[in-house]
């Protein structure tokens, strides 16, 4: 019996359960629980912030041609023409877009060619009225040279574009003349910026150019 007792003993000190020797209980030995784990609360993760969207700033919207045609100018550029001292009359419009402080301007003119004058949008029409205007600048400014030309569309109206260096007033500016022709009148942009900021004036350009709707 003690035999069984130390059996027992050494089941109970292995096992970790109470038996008795002689007289052992007729029910099932107990076996402790363990004790329950502590619970571990995970600090709770900070927020996330929304992340910012950045929106691009509203710019200043250009209308020729009773808003047949639009473009959007980029923040900054005001309208001048009432200051400018420009005179409109019933045959031509001209408007003044200047930005102080990038020193940029874009000028727009809406012109009605001379009686008998046939006019069109083609690409040959086009090349011609740039001839014209680059001869006619070339009387007015110094030392201009050619960067580009090349033609596009917006939609189905097609135009004519220009890039050039020159000189004016004693300054280097570079320059895009964009023309076209659109109800029969010869609709004219020029966009002007100082040279040492080439990068931002070809960025001009491409804003008025992809902002552009012809109805």
């Amino acid at each position: 019996m003690l035999t069984t007792c130390v059996k027992f003993a050494t089941v109970v000190w292995l096992a970790g359960a109470l038996v008795a020797c002689d007289n052992p209980d007729s029910k099932k030995p107990e076996i402790p629980k363990p004790e329950p784990k502590p619970i571990v609360t995970q600090p709770a993760a900070p927020p996330v912030a929304p992340v910012a969207v950045s929106v691009p700033q509203a710019g200043l919207p250009v209308s020729l041609q009773q808003g047949r045609i639009t473009f959007e100018l980029p923040p900054g550029f005001s309208d001048q023409t009432k200051y400018s001292g420009i005179i409109n009359d019933s045959r031509s419009t001209i408007q003044l877009f200047l930005d102080s402080k990038s020193r940029q301007r874009t000028v727009s003119s809406e012109v009605i060619p001379p009686e008998g004058m046939k006019l069109s949008s083609s690409d040959a029409m086009l090349k011609e009225l740039m001839q014209s205007m680059i001869t006619e600048l070339a009387d007015r400014y110094q030392n201009i040279k050619k960067t580009r030309e090349e033609s596009f569309s917006v939609g189905k109206q097609r135009f004519r574009r220009l890039d050039s260096e020159q000189n004016v007033s004693g300054q280097q500016v570079v320059s895009t003349i964009v023309v076209t022709v659109f109800n029969q009148r010869v609709v004219t942009l020029q966009i002007l910026s100082p040279a040492k900021t080439p990068q931002a004036h070809q960025a001009l350009v491409q804003r008025i150019i992809e902002t552009m709707v012809v109805k």
